[in-house]
């Protein structure tokens, strides 16, 4: 009985093969064996749920569990987070944290009768001097140590990684050492307020300027983690904090 029934198939399947050629169809074995189809469908529902878990595992892994998504429209933390990118940040992250000197944070202050969130780099804490000449940064009387590196003509400016006391680095842009945004007497941060500084340098609204002042700790909320959508594929992934 199961010798005639293979029979039968066999025969079945011949004939869904000539009736389809006949016509100048090609043969689609999906539906003379729906069977096989369903099995595909299965074992490619394998892949994409691994790639899936390790997608949530890396984002939980970097961010947290509490994650947040950031647009970010304008490119004053170029080239750590460009004009465009989608981020991901950790949730609520320093309400329970300090915020360390190096860090980008995401924080709110009022503008125009409303809060609006600014993504910046810390640079300086409760109790620090620190100062500009000629673009380069002083904290507590101390040169902070910068390296120029290769040029990027899609930077728009000069490129450098910055060393802060505490060994964390950073990559800057700088379009030139003699703009106005380069140069800023010495300030002393006051208690509960952090100094934070736009990456791109010259094209950064921040602690520098009276009007926007220093950051008190309350203000600030969550701590960026990675880029999870950008023009460019290749920094999809990339992750914003500094080492250590």
């Amino acid at each position: 009985a199961q010798e005639e029934q293979n029979r039968s198939e066999s025969k079945r399947l011949d004939s869904t093969y000539r009736r389809r050629h006949s016509l100048g169809a090609p043969f689609d074995w999906r539906a003379a064996n729906p069977k096989i189809s369903q099995m595909l469908a299965r074992l490619l529902i394998i892949p994409s749920t691994v790639l899936g878990l390790l997608v949530v595992g890396y984002v939980t892994f970097t961010t947290g569990i509490f994650v947040r998504s950031y647009f970010i429209p304008a490119g004053s933390m170029a080239p750590a987070v460009g004009p465009g990118e989608m981020i991901f940040a950790s949730g609520g992250y320093y309400a329970s944290h300090t915020p360390v000197p190096g860090d980008i944070v995401l924080f709110n202050l009022p503008r125009e009768g409303e809060l609006t969130t600014f993504i910046k780099r810390v640079i300086a804490g409760p109790g620090d001097r620190i100062k500009l000449e000629r673009g380069r940064l002083y904290l507590n009387g101390v040169l902070v140590e910068r390296s120029p590196l290769p040029p990027d003509p899609a930077a728009g400016a000069q490129l450098y990684r910055e060393i802060l006391p505490n060994g964390r680095s950073y990559v800057i842009a700088e379009v030139s050492d003699g703009a106005f945004t380069d140069d800023m007497p010495e300030v002393l941060v006051e208690p509960g307020c952090y100094f934070v500084l736009g990456d791109n340098r010259d094209r950064s609204n921040d602690s520098r300027f009276p009007q926007f002042g220093t950051v008190p700790l309350a203000a600030i909320a969550d701590k960026p983690s990675i880029i999870w959508m950008s023009r460019g594929w290749r920094r999809i992934g990339k992750r914003l904090q500094p080492n250590p």
